[in-house]
């Protein structure tokens, strides 16, 4: 681990550890979250789909909460007191979903930065209790603490992978199914393909590429059942359109761009594996009929 990914455990740590009384457990997606799914499964030499690249380096969280705990307004304010007895401040902009840090680590000074996103919720009695808008979501009683407001989470508490981790101390985090991370990601390269300030949304691409790779046998199998069990929903209907538009043969925008972001980062991806991951994206997102 290189030092900023060093400082995000051991925050991350004190942060799970310190909610864990309060019911309040941590989905780790994002960069983060694929990079800690990546040592688990290297350091249990699991076997997966193909051979994984390079993890590529990240200086924030995105913490995923779910619909039961955005809904319960005790555990909202317990979640935001414990942030800011953590240190953690609002950052401006993005006020109460957004928070930051600044930490002392090896005698450097490092800014960790926290991302609170949720689905909104689709049982109408569950929705009665929060306040959604295009940008958050936030519990109508619950102050100073909102979520980014990601329809496309809505599976994230669906086959998590529980890993018990080590920091200051031992702590258990939750890492999203592969099937909800493609998910974020193809809706996140889709906003950002076209945003020179976020690099195209390479590193999107990059990381579709990397989920697959990273899946197991069982995951493999518990995504077709995925596929089937939500067919129909607007949501994964609109990640069908973007794999059959973006990532429709190794010539298409979404290709290149994966392979742009290896060369970058100095990875090389064959033809021959770049091919099996556009299959196995359209046998979990077929084309739209």
């Amino acid at each position: 681990m290189n030092e900023i990914t060093d400082i995000l455990r051991t925050e991350l740590g004190r942060l799970a550890t310190t909610l864990e009384p309060h019911g309040l457990p941590l989905i780790i997606g994002g960069g983060y979250g694929l990079l800690l799914r990546q040592e688990h499964l290297e350091l249990s030499e699991i076997q997966t789909v193909r051979g994984i690249p390079e993890a590529r380096s990240t200086n924030d969280l995105d913490i995923f909460l779910s619909v039961e705990i955005l809904t319960d307004a005790r555990k909202m304010d317990a979640l935001r007191d414990v942030l800011h007895a953590s240190g953690y401040l609002s950052v401006k902009g993005a006020e109460h979903y957004q928070f930051q840090k600044h930490v002392v680590y090896r005698g450097s000074q490092q800014r960790v930065k926290l991302d609170l996103l949720a689905p909104p919720p689709r049982e109408p009695e569950l929705l009665e209790k929060v306040k959604v808008d295009v940008r958050r979501i936030r519990n109508r009683e619950a102050k100073g603490i909102h979520a980014h407001s990601a329809p496309e989470a809505f599976s994230i508490g669906e086959g998590v992978m529980v890993l018990e981790l080590e920091g200051e101390g031992e702590f258990r985090v939750l890492i999203p199914h592969p099937y909800s991370f493609l998910l974020l990601k193809l809706y996140a390269y889709r906003d950002r393909r076209d945003d020179p300030a976020k690099e195209f949304g390479r590193y999107h691409a990059f990381d579709l590429y990397r989920i697959v790779a990273m899946m197991t046998e069982e995951e493999y199998e518990t995504a077709e059942g995925f596929r089937d069990r939500f067919a129909g929903d607007e949501i994964v209907e609109e990640a069908r359109r973007i794999v059959a538009e973006l990532f429709a043969d190794i010539d298409s925008r979404g290709a290149l761009a994966i392979l742009e972001h290896a060369r970058t980062g100095g990875a090389t991806i064959r033809d021959a594996d770049l091919t099996g991951f556009l299959e196995d994206l359209r046998i979990f997102f077929p084309k739209p009929t």
